[in-house]
């Protein structure tokens, strides 16, 4: 697999409140613009708080059959409670050979949850 350089801020900005279920799709595309099949890919989703430059939560994301290549990763209520703030996030894959892409990163607001 072969990903682009792509601006580091691509994905759309969203919003949400901490400790809200919330399902995220990324499907994965080439500077062609064609659909990279992450069949045996290995595919991940970082987030960390905006600026730190490491990764608070981790989770692994489910690859979807069709279209081949799209992966979906679950945020459970549990794992943004806490979270409130500007974070960064970013999808990863990685290959059969272990070469790591990071194709896009973008911002999530994280509202604070009412406890």
């Amino acid at each position: 697999m072969t990903f682009p350089y792509v601006k580091p801020d691509d994905l759309c900005e969203f919003s949400f409140v901490g400790g809200t279920y919330e399902t995220l799709v990324f499907d994965i595309i080439d500077s062609a613009s064609a659909a990279v099949d992450l069949s045996s890919a290995t595919c991940t989703w970082t987030m960390g708080e905006y600026g730190s430059g490491s990764a608070q939560i981790s989770k692994s994301g489910s690859i979807s059959a069709s279209p081949v290549n799209r992966f979906t990763v679950t945020l459970d209520a549990s794992d943004t409670i806490s979270f409130q703030g500007k974070y960064m996030h970013q999808p990863i894959i990685e290959d059969l050979s272990g070469n790591v892409f990071r194709p896009s990163q973008g911002i999530i607001n994280i509202w604070p949850a009412n406890q």
